[in-house]
């Protein structure tokens, strides 16, 4: 009976003492909340009536995200107790983890290129990937889980919701925008320049209509800041560049020649990998039909 007390008190006692921190939760490491209360300070702004971008901050600084994180985090807003109920989030973001897995093994389960028994050690093997989703509740997994789905509906050749996906992922996080070189090539070699238009199409319309009521507020406020290429990143706060020293890291050549690298790399896979049909890669922008070389169906390892 003693046993049983303590089991009932301990759920009890976990949320006294989150609600002592602050709405933070404790851990035997330390706390692990980042930028939890921040969103939900910035969404909670919108809330009141406030949607001038640069007039929206968090304790971690502005909000710099675009309109679907808005939308998506306020929704989490609501279903934690005005962002009170860590835990029922936690419970969420858990979820979401059991469905961005189930997503990137349909994935990869159409590729035929991995055996069953690595998934389960793709369930084990990330602890960062742990940490992201439920003790740091990021918006991270939120747009991946989208970008998955977008994959997926592209693997069933559904290209009109997958880039409907993929322009929601956008919208909850820009760095969702680092594969679109990616998916405009597929596009591209499927339907030609002005196959691919519509579809474009989709992508650009459903940014303007998530962001309308920011953009009538302050067009420049809302751009600049949810989609600023220029914001720099703290060093605290990187994990892959750690080695570097700190003045390294935060100079500016540091980040022209990660760029360079980057635009470099996307044109030699452009060139030597993704179009090697023989055609000049300008071939891409006629339509399929009236290219020299008929273009072959779309493999899921060809769109991966």
């Amino acid at each position: 009976m003693a046993t049983a007390r303590l089991a009932r008190a301990a759920p009890a006692a976990a949320g006294a003492a989150l609600h002592a921190a602050g709405g933070r939760l404790p851990l035997p490491g330390g706390d692990t909340e980042i930028d939890w209360k921040a969103y939900m300070a910035q969404v909670e702004g919108v809330i009141n009536g406030t949607y001038d971008y640069t007039q929206l901050q968090g304790d971690t600084g502005p909000l710099v995200y675009p309109a679907g994180f808005v939308y998506i985090f306020m929704g989490l807003y609501y279903a934690t107790g005005r962002g009170t109920d860590i835990r029922m989030a936690q419970h969420i973001f858990a979820v979401l983890y059991l469905a961005t897995l189930l997503l990137v093994f349909l994935i990869y389960h159409q590729t035929c290129k991995v055996p069953p028994f690595v998934f389960f050690f793709m369930c084990c093997a990330s602890y960062r990937v742990h940490s992201i989703f439920v003790l740091r509740l990021f918006n991270d997994p939120v747009a991946m889980a989208l970008l998955f789905l977008s994959i997926n509906l592209l693997l069933a050749q559904r290209w009109g919701w997958g880039c409907c996906c993929f322009s929601l992922a956008v919208s909850v996080k820009m760095n969702v925008l680092l594969f679109a070189p990616g998916l405009l090539f597929l596009l591209l070699m499927q339907f030609g320049f002005r196959g691919a238009l519509p579809k474009l199409g989709i992508c650009a319309v459903l940014q303007v209509v998530l962001g309308l009521p920011f953009l009538l507020e302050n067009p420049i406020g809302y751009l600049s800041r949810s989609f600023d290429l220029g914001r720099q990143f703290l060093f605290r706060w990187t994990v892959n560049w750690r080695f570097l020293p700190e003045a390294l890291f935060l100079h500016r050549a540091f980040h022209l020649a990660l760029l360079a690298a980057h635009l470099t790399l996307l044109l030699l896979f452009a060139l030597c990998k993704w179009h090697r049909t023989g055609e000049s890669i300008l071939s891409l922008l006629k339509d399929p039909s009236k290219r020299k070389v008929p273009p072959q169906p779309l493999t899921p390892n060809h769109i991966l």
